[in-house]
């Protein structure tokens, strides 16, 4: 058993007074260390993790949906652009991460490059675990030399 001196106490001042008045709280030290509580906490954590996961996935789904879809049309465009200075368009576009490309002939002059590029995202949530893929094409007309 305790004595009063190793009491927890917890105490509040008088206003008009101006005395500390000391109150001891039951249980003593049991009630720092007790876990009541942690049970509840996990049921609250754990929807409330799968939820912040969810909306990391969205929006780095969205992001990164933008970038890929920048990126292949910059590098189509790039493609077909150097193509009058004796480079091949299509080589390019497979050393900057095209992995299908194709180009039609146009009938004024020039040529039409398509090209297809696809990502696998990671997954942060339980939710979608095989992660998302993206594919995204890039349309860019070379001129005719």
């Amino acid at each position: 058993m305790m004595r009063a001196e190793e009491k927890i106490m917890i105490g509040e001042v008088d206003a008009r007074t101006a005395r500390f008045e000391k109150f001891p709280i039951s249980g003593g030290v049991n009630l720092l260390a007790s876990d009541k509580g942690s049970v509840e906490s996990a049921m609250t954590l754990i929807p409330l993790m799968v939820l912040i996961l969810s909306i990391l996935q969205i929006a780095m789904g969205v992001l990164a949906r933008d970038v890929i879809a920048s990126k292949t049309e910059s590098s189509v465009t790039k493609s077909s652009l150097y193509q009058p200075f004796g480079l091949n368009p299509f080589e390019q576009m497979k050393s900057s991460g095209i992995e299908k490309a194709a180009g039609l002939n146009l009938t004024g002059g020039g040529v039409l490059y398509i090209g297809e590029e696809r990502r696998r995202l990671p997954s942060l949530t339980p939710l979608l675990p095989q992660g998302e893929t993206i594919s995204s094409l890039g349309v860019s007309v070379g001129e005719a030399p």
